[in-house]
């Protein structure tokens, strides 16, 4: 890491923002660098740790640095740029379709992910939850957001993001029933 990547400010400092606005470059590559470390852990949940995370907060900060004069609350940078990735990773199904995709059929990674059985079997179901669902999931349960701020951050009323997250819950309870028999 670079000296002035742990010199910067924290994201809560609306300061670096506004003179990230203002052109100044630097203060722009420590709003960047800051934000890919705390949307890198958040994109590798939603993509279950593929090399997707990684073009995923890629495409999320080149948003970020088109769209940066547009954000009107400077100490909301880095909730404006979750819903950025969030919205991102929703689309990311339309946006697969346009690209063409390579396939590896042989690939030694050393396991960094715990292999018990039932975590297996939970990944495999959550991976087959629409993206919306699994946004959801991540940013209620992994994040820690209240209903009302997952809601906020996937542009839904409360009551939506309350009525998905129990109905994906309950697709997730039913598969891991599925497993066990």
């Amino acid at each position: 890491m670079t000296e002035s990547v742990r010199e910067a400010p924290q994201l809560t400092d609306s300061d670096l923002v506004r003179a990230a606005q203002n052109g100044d470059e630097h203060a722009l590559e420590a709003l960047l660098r800051a934000l890919a470390e705390e949307l890198l852990p958040f994109a590798n949940a939603l993509t279950e740790a593929s090399a997707d995370a990684d073009m995923l907060v890629g495409d999320t900060l080149s948003r970020v640095y088109e769209r940066l004069g547009d954000l009107r609350e400077p100490a909301a940078a880095l909730s404006w740029a979750r819903r950025i990735l969030v919205r991102r990773f929703i689309d990311g199904r339309r946006w697969s379709l346009r690209r063409p995709t390579y396939r590896l059929d042989a690939v030694t990674v050393a396991a960094g992910l715990e292999t018990r059985p039932e975590l297996i079997d939970l990944r495999d179901a959550v991976r087959d939850l629409r993206r919306e669902d699994r946004a959801l999931l991540v940013l209620h349960y992994w994040q820690g957001l209240s209903i009302a701020e997952c809601a906020h951050e996937l542009g839904v009323p409360d009551g939506t993001a309350k009525s998905r997250l129990a109905k994906a819950l309950e697709r997730l309870r039913r598969r891991m029933r599925e497993g066990d028999r």
